[in-house]
């Protein structure tokens, strides 16, 4: 399955991003707890001059041991935090994390007798709640947000206070890539937009995913045993009576809906890639 997409506004960001990091501070890195190591863009790489900020967002979606693994193994050479961004208290955390990052542009400005003032540049995968964040940091509602890939199409400098300015950067991939289950990964947790993959291939991916962590998730969600393959779209179309003119089963609603339930969290906190994995 090709589950490859990267539309002409990414690279504009792209080089938007190249251009804010040199005037930034510092980075603020969002990441989707699901799939942590996959929404690492490597484009970034070589972009990044500053202190860096991992943000480890929708930390309430997987398992607290999870969450805190990836925090710990990102902290080892860095700033890491596990955050939910829809929960008002990460504001005060990611603050605090901030301007323990900023803290050699920090005293410099004391030296040199000049008001606390840092430029924060966000980036990340598409999905990963970047502005959901900023609109946390802000207090309030400034930036547009929605749980699919491509809602910011711009980036945008956001006034969180008189000490803090935010860039908000919309989500951006790299344009070839090269490893399938990275793919599927960004795709199952909505990095990737939905039209422009096959939901049955990418549910396919996804049953598999959820049997290797434990076959009981799905049975106990659909209320039958769900095979790996496309015999499991089936039993999860039989469960829901999902089915076409002439009474075959229909795959593709099944599939869109297992997916659905994996997004919205209704199969439980459930994490597609661990730090120790």
């Amino acid at each position: 399955m090709d589950v490859n997409w990267f539309p002409g506004h990414m690279a504009k960001s792209t080089r938007e991003i190249e251009n804010n990091v040199k005037i930034s501070d510092c980075v603020l890195y969002v990441l989707d707890c699901r799939a942590v190591r996959s929404c690492f863009n490597p484009a970034f790489d070589k972009l990044i001059t500053v202190p860096v900020v991992y943000a480890l967002n929708k930390a309430d979606t997987v398992p607290a041991e999870v969450a805190e693994g990836w925090r710990k193994k990102l902290s080892e050479n860095g700033f890491a935090v596990t955050v939910s961004g829809v929960d008002t208290a990460c504001r005060k955390l990611l603050l605090a994390t901030v301007k323990r990052a900023c803290a050699p542009t920090l005293e410099r400005q004391k030296k040199r007798g000049l008001n606390e003032h840092v430029r924060v540049i966000v980036i990340g995968v598409p999905n990963t709640g970047k502005s959901t964040i900023i609109n946390s940091l802000s207090g309030k509602a400034q930036l547009v947000t929605g749980d699919r890939a491509g809602v910011t199409r711009a980036a945008k400098w956001v006034r969180v206070d008189n000490t803090l300015d935010i860039l908000d950067t919309p989500g951006t991939l790299y344009p070839k890539i090269t490893d399938r289950t990275v793919g599927e990964n960004l795709a199952i947790i909505g990095s990737i937009k939905d039209e422009v993959l096959d939901p049955a291939e990418l549910a396919i991916a996804l049953i598999a995913r959820m049997n290797a962590i434990d076959t009981g998730i799905l049975e106990s969600r659909y209320g039958r045993p769900v095979a790996c393959g496309a015999e499991g779209l089936e039993s999860i179309a039989a469960a829901r009576a999902f089915k076409v003119r002439g009474g075959e089963y229909d795959y593709e609603r099944a599939a869109k809906t297992v997916i659905d339930d994996f997004r919205k969290g209704r199969l439980g906190k459930l994490a597609l890639e661990r730090s120790d994995g």
